[in-house]
């Protein structure tokens, strides 16, 4: 499979973390070279085909997730992770960006490889992220000497039910532009391409995050995916004003070709004050219950 002529079998491991699912791979089945690696890793997920037909990807930024796996480099770590998101319709792999829902499945897969010995009734696995320089730690339960896989935890989308993974990012502010708020400002603002100005706050924890209130874009924050999804002049408003906030955090520059496919970070999520709505699973949610309304955007579509 390395020239693409040669037929080569490469261990891999599809695994689910959170809300997402990925290919965990380890760095020693894969060519040292990288430009090389990559275009392995994209035959592997079927890119670039926004549907991913011709592989492993699922046709969605949510399913469309690598995890690298290597010895540990960092004296406390179990275990080398990096992260990278695997463009739908672009030749690209962006590894500048991280990802806590694959977090939890390295957590997993670490704890199943045998990088670290189990231990009752948490098991904590230390992984060294390379794309942010920084430990976190996974907590996997454990019981009668082997992983617990059956529980009554869920999480909001993701259909059963399963144990419980936690993950703590000990040291998380200013993964990407070693400030926890990029700019120095609580509060930023930026213009969109019809004139339109906003005020944001840009918050660099773990990722780098835009966020806008809800009703300044014409939203009441309890619309689902497909509310979203069939605006196109809102998500061509959110991206204008992710790239805005790219460049003043210095993450994008004003001369980059850029687009949700090209640029990961920042992401943007759309926050608004608690009010009653129903999920996608016909669930009512009361607003007394909430804090806060938000709906979290990656790769140019609501995930």
């Amino acid at each position: 499979m390395y020239g693409f002529g040669q037929v080569v079998g490469i261990p891999a491991v599809m695994m689910r973390g959170g809300t997402s699912k990925g290919l965990v791979l380890r760095t020693c089945d894969l060519p040292s070279d990288g430009a090389l690696r990559d275009q392995v890793i994209l035959r592997m997920f079927g890119s670039p085909d926004s549907n991913q037909i011709d592989g492993l990807g699922g046709g969605n930024s949510l399913t469309s997730k690598l995890a690298l796996i290597g010895p540990p480099s960092h004296p406390e770590a179990h275990i080398d992770y990096t992260f990278g998101q695997v463009s739908l319709d672009k030749n690209v792999i962006d590894y500048k960006v991280t990802c806590g829902n694959l977090t939890a499945a390295v957590g997993l897969y670490a704890a199943e490889e045998g990088y670290v010995p189990l231990a009752e009734p948490i098991t904590e696995v230390k992984i060294y992220n390379t794309n942010i320089d920084k430990l976190v730690i996974a907590e996997i339960p454990v019981k009668n000497g082997a992983i617990q896989y059956e529980g009554q935890f869920s999480i909001a989308g993701v259909p059963g039910e399963s144990s419980r993974i936690m993950l703590n990012f000990p040291d998380a502010g200013g993964t990407f532009t070693q400030k926890t708020l990029p700019t120095g400002n609580v509060v930023d603002t930026v213009q969109a391409g019809d004139g339109r100005r906003m005020e944001i706050s840009i918050v660099d924890c773990v990722n780098t995050i835009v966020f806008v209130n809800a009703r300044d874009v014409g939203l009441t924050g309890t619309e689902l995916r497909a509310d979203i999804n069939g605006n196109a002049a809102l998500l061509d408003t959110l991206e204008q004003i992710r790239v805005e906030a790219g460049i003043l955090a210095g993450l994008i520059r004003p001369d980059d070709p850029v687009g949700p496919g090209t640029h990961s970070l920042p992401k943007i999520v759309i926050v608004a004050d608690p009010a009653d709505y129903v999920t996608s699973a016909k669930e009512p949610i009361r607003a007394a219950d909430i804090d806060i309304l938000s709906r979290y955007i990656s790769m140019g579509g609501p995930s």
